[in-house]
C-alpha cells in the first residue's frame, strides 16, 4: 500500500478504506481488509489484505475509452508489477504489452465467434505464489495480480 502510490505520483494515488456491513457474506474471505484504489485517472481498483499480506490487487477501466485514458491504466498495471515484483520498468512495461496484446486478440477472437460470454483472458504465473490475469470486455479491462499464499 505504501508503495505503490509512491510509483505513481501524476496520479494522487491513495488506498481509502470503505464502509462494509456485512453478515458474514465473504465465506473464506473473513478478516479481509477490502481498501478502494483513489486516483485523479479514470481508473478504479480494489486492494484486499489480510493482516499485513497481500492477497490480491484489481485495477480497471471501463469501456469505451480515451486513449490516454489507455496509456494511463498501462502505467497502473506496470507499476504493480514493479512493486509487487521489484520488477524494473523494461520488464513490467514488455509484460504488460505482452499480456495486453494477447487479451485484445482473444477478445477479438470471441466477439468474431459469437460466443454467449465475449472476452479476452490471460494468465501468467509468478513462480507458485503469484497469479497475473487481465480480462478484456466489451464493457471494461481488469488487471489482477492475486497471492496463493494462505496468511
Amino acid at each position: 500500500m505504501a508503495d505503490y502510490p509512491k510509483a505513481l505520483p501524476a496520479f494522487r494515488v491513495s488506498f481509502e478504506r470503505p464502509l462494509t456491513i456485512t453478515r458474514d457474506l465473504f465465506g473464506g474471505e473473513d478478516g479481509i481488509d477490502v481498501h478502494i484504489l483513489s486516483t485523479s485517472a479514470d481508473v478504479d481498483g480494489t486492494l484486499k489484505c489480510k493482516g499485513d499480506v497481500f492477497r490480491r490487487l484489481e485495477v480497471r477501466i471501463e469501456t469505451p475509452f480515451e486513449a490516454a485514458t489507455r496509456a494511463n491504466f498501462s502505467q497502473f498495471e506496470e507499476a504493480a508489477l514493479a512493486t509487487a515484483f521489484g520488477w524494473d520498468s523494461a520488464r513490467s512495461h514488455t509484460v504488460v504489452a505482452a499480456m495486453s496484446t494477447d487479451a485484445d486478440e482473444y477478445l477479438r477472437a470471441s466477439i468474431q465467434r459469437g460466443d454467449t460470454y465475449r472476452a479476452g483472458k490471460v494468465e501468467y504465473h509468478e513462480g507458485s505464489r503469484y497469479d497475473l490475469g487481465l480480462i478484456w470486455t466489451e464493457a471494461d479491462h481488469t488487471f489482477v495480480i492475486t497471492s496463493q499464499d494462505e496468511p
